[in-house]
């Protein structure tokens, strides 16, 4: 008996394979470039106008909370509680 196992499953390989590369897309040109940028632009500008719109509005919250302005019943666009923080913040 030696120390090496059995040679025929130790040499056993996996048959070769050959597997074809896709070809590379070709470079972009500047235009698509351009177009590309100016669409990542746009996405990133929206999020900054939202993240913006976010703050404010959590900021208001928290006025109307420090300066007691409740919500009146009937105040759908909430002009009432805005003149009554603005008086209040002396505005």
């Amino acid at each position: 008996m030696n120390d090496f196992p059995n040679s025929e499953v130790a040499t056993r390989a996996i048959p070769w394979t050959t597997t074809a590369k896709p070809s590379r897309k070709p470079p972009k040109t500047v235009e698509q470039l351009l177009a590309a940028a100016e669409k990542r632009t746009g996405m990133l500008r929206t999020k900054v106008i939202a993240n913006r719109d976010k703050q404010r509005m959590e900021l208001i919250d928290e006025l109307y909370v420090k300066y007691g302005v409740e919500a009146t019943t009937g105040d759908v666009s909430e002009s009432e509680r805005i003149v009554e923080l603005r008086a209040k913040l002396g505005l």
